[in-house]
């Protein structure tokens, strides 16, 4: 009886053991993140055609986006205005962090919404990295969304018929947000 209650106390010990080297890691790792995100910017001059409107909280929100639009999509023109997501579009059972819009009839003019939550400058970038894939698919023609349903590359995509992450447009925005959020962290920061 006696050894099997010093091996439970062995075993306690070694799961607190765990748990705070665990706490000590996430830690770490928030600090490391508050680090790199408290970095400044390198400056990168883009044309004055591409105008960033930033409604919100995200101080560098407008210069990650001009950076990509320019940078990395090689647009030269665009009109962007950067707002909050209403609140009653997160009220369902899947949260938004970022929706991108085309102003219709308007050729590169768009609005993004962001969710109002404290998002941290790595999830801002992953979040702006996928919505300008989008921004890409609606300037090629490749994306036309409608409020039920969105043509892809000339198929019409249904809503309510196909979830979210299967519909082509966001595999491939998805697909490719880690490299755009790669060449952005490189053309800011070296």
């Amino acid at each position: 009886m006696e050894k099997k209650v010093k091996t439970e106390k062995k075993s306690s010990i070694g799961i607190i053991a765990i748990v705070i080297a665990v706490l000590v890691l996430i830690v770490g790792i928030i600090v490391l993140q508050k680090k790199k995100d408290a970095r400044p910017f390198n400056h990168i001059e883009v044309p004055l055609t591409i105008v960033v409107e930033n409604a919100t909280d995200y101080d560098k929100a407008d210069t990650i986006s001009m950076y990509i639009a320019n940078r990395i999509f090689d647009i030269d023109t665009l009109n962007l205005m950067i707002v909050y997501i209403p609140e009653h579009l997160n009220e369902g059972e899947m949260e938004l962090y970022g929706i991108v819009q085309h102003i219709p009839f308007k050729k590169n003019q768009f609005i993004i919404l962001l969710n109002r939550k404290n998002i941290s400058l790595s999830k801002l970038k992953e979040i702006l990295s996928h919505e300008f894939v989008h921004i890409s698919q609606y300037i090629s023609g490749d994306l036309v969304v409608y409020p039920n349903y969105a043509v892809w590359k000339g198929e019409d995509i249904y809503f309510g018929e196909v979830a979210y992450k299967n519909r082509p447009f966001e595999k491939e925005a998805f697909q490719y947000q880690g490299a755009v959020m790669s060449k952005l962290n490189k053309m800011l920061y070296e």
